[in-house]
């Protein structure tokens, strides 16, 4: 009885307080470009699904916060070899109205990412990118998201990083990402909750 009581009073003090902070939660798809050797061996890295969590604090039609993401990529021709990617970024967004309970957000990020992968050394990349979705509001509390994300991680090629090839099972390599820049998008759809 108490904890219902409790609930219900937590349930009306956030529906009439000014919501200031919001947590968010979703999942998506993975656009990345390739893999490559120092010895220009290209490895490709198969498209995936991800998870995403966010918490935010809003100022008027103003957020920024923290961002989150998970991912595991297999290589294509390799299904033995994944690469792992964590992003934690911080993260800053404008919100825009565009219609009738629906909103707009389009915002910059800028953190780490850390890639691991079960052949080589890991390690913790700068990255940055920008953002941009809509929101539909189903209450001024509870909304559902989409929106497109771009990560550009720099890459430092110098970086001590050894694998073994797949060309040849006792040879080690130094790998990079293709550019020094690996670049890439993520679609997500979500549920956010202000409180």
């Amino acid at each position: 009885m108490k904890k219902s009581l409790g609930l219900l009073c937590l349930m009306f003090l956030s529906t009439t307080a000014h919501a200031d902070y919001s947590i968010s939660a979703g999942f998506g798809k993975n656009f990345t470009n390739s893999v490559q050797t120092e010895e220009n061996l290209k490895i490709e890295l198969e498209d995936d699904s991800h998870f995403t969590v966010s918490l935010d604090r809003t100022l008027n039609n103003a957020r920024y916060g923290f961002f989150y993401s998970a991912t595991k990529l297999d290589m294509k021709d390799q299904t033995n070899k994944q690469v792992e990617m964590q992003y934690l970024l911080f993260q800053s967004a404008i919100e825009v109205p565009l219609a009738n309970r629906m909103v707009g957000f389009v915002g910059a990020q800028i953190g780490a990412n850390h890639v691991s992968t079960d052949f080589a050394d890991s390690d913790t990349f700068f990255t940055t990118g920008l953002y941009g979705g809509a929101e539909y509001l189903f209450t001024d509390q509870a909304r559902v998201y989409i929106e497109t994300r771009w990560l550009a991680t720099i890459v430092n090629n110098a970086s001590n990083v050894s694998c073994t090839l797949p060309a040849s099972e006792d040879s080690q390599c130094l790998w990079h990402f293709d550019g020094d820049v690996l670049n890439q998008f993520q679609t997500n759809i979500g549920f956010s909750y202000r409180f």
